[in-house]
């Protein structure tokens, strides 16, 4: 864990969520849950991390984005989901 880390622990889920997927890196939610836990020592099923990724209005507001990649795994022939937050840049200047 990075100083930063140390320093702005979070303290909900949905600050949780944000801290591992705004790093730029896309992930499943297995590899979300799995950092989660590594980071912060916190478990995090992976319905309540798909919940917080669902949930724009919170994101936005906190200035994020999510953006999903859909692949489709070559052994089972079906997609996979992998998801990553973006910081919102303002397009509109006053």
């Amino acid at each position: 864990m990075t100083t930063i880390e140390k320093t702005l622990i979070p303290n909900s889920q949905q600050e949780r969520v944000i801290a591992v997927c705004s790093d730029g890196q896309f992930r499943t939610l297995e590899r979300i849950q799995l950092e989660i836990k590594r980071r912060f020592n916190k478990y995090d099923t992976t319905p309540a991390i798909s919940a917080r990724l669902r949930e724009r209005t919170i994101l936005f507001k906190q200035g994020f984005e999510k953006q999903r990649l859909r692949v489709i795994n070559q052994k089972t022939g079906k997609p996979v989901y992998y998801y990553t937050l973006r910081r919102i840049t303002n397009a509109i200047s006053i």
